[in-house]
């Protein structure tokens, strides 16, 4: 973690806080039995979400059949906690929206992800675990409300700081982004926030695993409904990978409810309707109509889900896709005319296609650039697009199709845009491997269990001199058409013996010519592996003839080092002195003729020339950068430069060793948090106690403002050790802890676990009526919360004029112990 701006800023810790009214109404939302005159004066507080909460109430959301007027007659129809619902949503809102003005961030798109979860979670909890509905409600209300904030208040933590909109939704790489810079993912600070914020432990642990979709089966009930509203909503509201994902994951609720597809249907019906009416209330609208898939019915969806599949078995280059969109075009909107543009599989070139009036195909033009296609229809029509890509384009002739067989149209391209993405892929890898497998120097043969070639490019023919293609032959018979017995003999022992890895020798035969023979010389290696029948060999031919001896010696030490250098777990690379890098020894990272100074970024503090001038330093110190890999992930290394040759600035290639620091840095993350707070009760520990005691009291010396500290222990909790255990007693500290969390004012108030049973609050801007007021609060709260099972003694004091950190300390701990000598369960002050 770079910086922690959060952890170590209790100021944006406030900044980030919610409104008084909204922590009031989560704070009843999760009690038992909310107080309703509680929850009526605080709505009240705020007349314009009293106005807001009642029109919602009156909305088709209810469906209410006369008209409400007052949250009393609200209450008596809807009840306390439905109606609780709403203006903990209301006011979530409000604080969002009315508390950043200058954040520059349309709330819009995240408010209909976020309404769509909580409607969504509260239906699929209803089914799950029917108890905690409720629950799964507000989790999934405020599971992202750490990003929201850090939006506004702090953008610059963020993966993408000037994103403008749906930074609920989750890209690739975010979560280790977060983990990496933040020592926690969003999830996590959601659930640190909430926990400060008095939400129950085990509605934070939902929302600390609102993404965990890969562990669904292992999840409570309540968490497994967030987690699949999370990704309902987004796959509803079109932010999902493509159409597939959508009907996929029908089959998922399916399965995890238990529900038949009508059943499905029915209550994505009811989701829909909420959601509409929620948004109408809220004054959103429904954003991109053509985005959202919740206006098509499943069973649409799965329709034209299946039509795309005709890609993937689709032979015969691009004149097939064309031909399989055309019958489905024609059997579903009966399209007399079009024209059809695709990019290659393999390329930004593309074909273009006509379906005459007569019902002719024909390819007007293959693998141009898309500038000069000639179009016939010359309007505008539709996009192909898949995963952000452009595919192509479909434009109609003349047709009289009404707007909603439109729109279907426009959602089965969309399906087919995925399908067609899925064969270029498939395609792609085909076209490359062939030319690939052709091409490279050397002889290639798959064998299977039996000894039967599976697969072989030409070069193998062309080594053993065979008349025929290799497919199908039994492989001792083709090389005994070149190669000796004995080595022969070696193979077939190497197939037979299945415990062996490998085989490899040097062979020599002679090779009859027309006018005369000559030697060959050939390195014949065998590699086992496992194919999708059983066991199987890769065998490799190489041509050693232009080669002198002692080149074939380097060669095979060339390739011991490779395998050595590979095995290490540094990064190994050598670079030209343009930059390129000319060797990786992880293949994996795909950094092998890519631009080093642009894959690797360096770190604060570099003050150099972050270039190819870096090779001219001598002996330059190394360097932690970051490597942002193919797949958008960024990994930290620290980095050491020589020249393998020559000296720094002349040599024509240089080596790169990067140490892994991913771990490292996890480690400190996790470090820099247990540095902060005590690892049991969550409050600052004893040393970030005397850290901002020593802050703090600067501050009052120079702003003129009081403050005051409140020091307290447990009576009788030694007693609960020896009785019931120490277990017992830590639940009991925890217990101390998240009660102080939801006393303090986030911010302004410090509490720290100074040792044992002992706790201490640091409380800023408070006058000795405040003061008094806490400590009376400690008391109180800690007699109901635990039953008299333990009690404790308090010392408060307010800073002096002549006081010091220690002073201060020294006088709030003696009126403590003062309160302990008096028999316990009391208030001291001085």
């Amino acid at each position: 973690m770079a910086e922690n701006l959060l952890l170590n800023s209790p100021h944006l810790l406030q900044k980030i806080s919610l409104s008084p009214v909204m922590l009031r109404l989560m704070q009843e939302a999760v009690k038992p039995e909310p107080d309703f005159a509680v929850m009526a004066d605080t709505i009240r507080l705020d007349p314009a979400l009293a106005t807001t909460v009642l029109n919602l109430v009156n909305s088709a959301f209810y469906g209410l059949p006369q008209k409400v007027t007052d949250l009393h007659r609200a209450v008596s129809v809807l009840g306390s906690r439905e109606l609780l619902k709403v203006a903990v949503a209301m006011s979530l809102q409000k604080d969002l929206e009315h508390g950043f003005p200058d954040c520059e961030y349309d709330f819009f798109p995240d408010w209909r992800l976020i309404v769509w979860s909580a409607i969504a979670a509260e239906l699929l909890a209803a089914r799950l675990c029917p108890r905690q509905a409720d629950q799964a409600y507000l989790c999934a209300l405020l599971k992202d409300v750490s990003l929201l904030f850090l939006r506004c208040a702090a953008k610059e933590l963020l993966a993408d700081p000037d994103r403008r909109d749906r930074i609920t939704v989750l890209e690739k790489g975010q979560l280790a982004f977060e983990e990496e810079r933040w020592g926690m993912h969003h999830g996590a600070l959601s659930q640190m926030l909430l926990t400060r914020w008095g939400i129950p432990a085990e509605m934070c642990e939902s929302i600390r695993a609102h993404h965990a979709m890969e562990t669904l089966s292992e999840q409570s009930p309540l968490t497994q409904a967030v987690i699949l509203a999370t990704q309902w909503s987004e796959m509803e509201l079109g932010h999902a990978s493509g159409p597939f994902s959508v009907v996929q994951f029908e089959v998922l609720l399916r399965g995890v409810l238990g529900m038949s597809e009508r059943e499905v249907d029915s209550l994505r019906s009811e989701c829909l309707e909420k959601f509409r009416s929620m948004l109408e209330s809220l004054g959103i609208g429904e954003g991109d109509q053509n985005r959202a898939y919740y206006r098509h019915s499943v069973k649409v969806m799965q329709g034209y889900c299946f039509l795309s599949m005709d890609l993937l078995t689709a032979e015969g280059g691009l004149m097939s896709v064309a031909r399989t969109m055309g019958k489905h075009i024609k059997l579903n909107w009966d399209v007399k005319s079009w024209d059809l543009a695709l990019r290659t599989p393999h390329g930004n070139s593309y074909s273009l296609f006509h379906l005459t009036q007569e019902g002719i195909l024909e390819q007007a033009q293959s693998r141009v650039s898309e500038g000069r296609l000639p179009w016939r229809i010359k309007r505008p029509g539709v996009e192909l697009t898949s995963s952000g890509k452009r595919l192509g384009e479909l434009r109609l002739g003349e047709t009289s199709l009404p707007q909603d067989e439109m729109d279907n149209l426009g959602l089965y391209l969309r399906f087919f845009s995925q399908g067609y993405e899925y064969y270029c892929a498939r395609q792609a890898v085909l076209e490359e491997k062939a030319l690939a497998f052709d091409k490279i120097p050397i002889g290639v043969a798959r064998v299977d269990g039996a000894g039967i070639v599976v697969e072989a490019n030409k070069r193998i023919g062309e080594y053993l001199g065979l008349d025929t293609a290799p497919r199908g032959q039994a492989l001792a018979e083709m090389l005994s058409m070149r190669l000796s017995r004995e080595t022969v003999a070696e193979v077939s022992a190497f197939l037979a013996d299945t415990s062996r890895a490998s085989f490899g020798k040097i062979v020599y035969f002679v090779e009859q010519k027309r006018g005369g023979r000559s030697d060959g010389c050939l390195y014949l290696s065998a590699h086992r592996s496992q194919d999708s029948k059983g066991h199987g060999v890769l065998l490799l031919l190489e041509d050693l003839r232009e080669l002198s001896e002692v080149e074939v010696q380097t060669l095979r030490r060339k390739n011991f080092l490779e395998r050595l250098v590979g095995s290490m777990q540094e990064l190994v690379l050598t670079v030209s002195a343009k930059g390129v890098v000319d060797f990786c020894s992880h293949q994996e990272l795909g950094l092998t003729g890519r631009e080093f100074f642009k894959v690797f970024t360096p770190q604060q503090p570099f003050d150099g020339v972050w270039g190819p001038e870096l090779f001219a330093v001598d002996q330059p110190s190394p360097v932690e950068a970051l490597l942002t890999t193919q797949g958008g992930s960024q990994l930290p290394y620290e980095l050491s430069l020589a020249p393998l040759t020559g000296k720094p600035g002349t040599a024509r290639e240089y080596l790169v060793v990067g140490r892994d620091l991913t771990q490292i840095r996890r480690l400190e993350a996790k470090l820099k948090v247990r540095a902060l707070f005590d690892g049991l009760t969550g409050l600052f520990n004893h040393y970030q106690f005397h850290t901002t005691l020593e802050r703090e009291v600067v501050r009052c010396r120079r702003t003129g403002r009081s403050m005051g500290m409140v020091f307290f222990d447990l009576d009788k909790f030694k007693a609960v050790n020896d009785t019931q255990g120490h277990l017992a007693g830590d639940a009991l500290l925890k217990g101390v802890g998240a009660m102080l969390l939801r006393q303090v004012r986030q911010g302004m108030d410090y509490p720290c676990r100074y040792g044992g049973d002992e706790f201490v609050i640091i409380l800023t801007e408070v006058d000795e009526e405040g003061l008094h007021a806490i400590g009376q609060r400690i008391l109180v709260d800690v007699r109901e919360l635990f039953k008299g099972l333990v009690t404790v003694s308090v010392g408060a004091s307010m800073l002096r004029e002549d006081d010091t950190p220690e002073t201060l300390l020294k006088r709030a701990d003696n009126l403590a112990y003062a309160s302990k000598t008096a028999g316990g369960d009391t208030l001291t002050e001085g």
